[in-house]
């Protein structure tokens, strides 16, 4: 399997005087005519999404806030790092959802923003003996994907429900809870062509034990564009294919037309061929099965022997 930079090479090898920018281009082109072919087997991954355990205060550890105070303080507490920065936290009644900016002490974190309580205490407002949660429920989705098709819960076994983040946020109500997740929404949905890539789903509720969900996906083909000559495109997709396709529009940028005919020619042909191998891998396997007519006499024979030579000693089947 070639690298762009190889791909290049061959292609402006075979015609000269082209240009490398519309090499690239035309890389480009038939790199994406290939997948947009079919539903490639070759797009499709699997992973699991491991979930970080929530953890619940117990009875005897509380926290003291201050409405306008981003300061939390715990009573009991024996706060550590890893485990707390950059995890969500919350007090038990509220509706609002926070993340932990940093650990000052055990006893001592600071939260991204200010408290607010529900919105109907004043400024300086204090509140003590609080019962809080730290949660994580922002994953990110295996390197490779670019979008989410299922999510399998591991305890039933059944797909998550996907919904939007908006419609998420107005359907999940109190989020002062943690449990099995039932639904998921992709909340960070980054251009592969704009680094840093990022992919995330959020899972709501907030998973409360560490568990893996199987997540499958559609691959992300787009990083074989040429801002990397080192890249190579995905193993479905031959060079054969991709150098036919960029020479034929090579030698029809120079006008020689015989020749572009029949690189065009070639590159249809091995379209062809990789697609007969992706339906070979589709089809599934059919077991054969004697028909009912020639195979129901074996029973009663087997009956009728089993009684008249066999008996049940010795020798008798088992």
């Amino acid at each position: 399997m070639s690298t762009w930079g190889q791909l290049r090479m061959l292609v402006q090898v075979s015609a000269p005087g082209v240009p490398l920018d519309l090499i690239d281009e035309w890389l480009r082109g038939r790199y994406k005519a290939v997948l947009l072919a079919t539903d490639w087997t070759g797009l499709h991954g699997h992973g699991i999404l491991q979930t970080t355990a929530a953890y619940e205060s117990t009875t005897a550890e509380s926290v003291t806030l201050t409405v306008g105070s981003a300061s939390v303080t715990g009573v009991g507490t024996n706060w550590t790092d890893p485990g707390v920065t950059g995890r969500q936290f919350y007090r038990v009644g509220d509706n609002v959802v926070y993340s932990v900016a940093g650990l000052l002490a055990p006893t001592s974190l600071q939260l991204d923003r200010p408290y607010e309580a529900n919105g109907t205490s004043a400024p300086g407002a204090q509140t003590t003996g609080n019962a809080y949660a730290f949660m994580t429920d922002i994953y990110a989705l295996p390197d490779d994907a670019r979008t989410p098709v299922t999510i399998i819960n591991p305890v039933n076994q059944k797909p998550l429900q996907e919904m939007t983040k908006g419609e998420m946020d107005i359907a999940r109500g109190s989020r002062s809870t943690v449990s099995d997740p039932w639904t998921f929404a992709i909340v960070d949905d980054s251009d592969e062509n704009s680094p840093p890539v990022r992919h995330r789903v959020q899972f709501y509720p907030p998973p409360k034990y560490s568990r893996g969900f199987t997540v499958s996906y559609l691959r992300n083909a787009n990083e074989f564009n040429g801002e990397n000559t080192g890249a190579s495109p995905l193993p479905f997709v031959t060079d054969a294919i991709l150098l036919a396709g960029a020479r034929a529009e090579a030698w029809l940028h120079l006008e020689n037309f015989a020749k572009a005919a029949g690189y065009e020619r070639a590159f249809a042909v091995e379209l062809d061929r990789i697609l007969l191998d992706e339906h070979a891998r589709n089809r599934k396997t059919t077991t054969m099965h004697m028909a009912s007519r020639f195979s129901r006499h074996r029973l009663s024979r087997v009956d009728r022997m089993y009684g008249r030579n066999w008996g049940k000693g010795q020798g008798s089947p088992n």
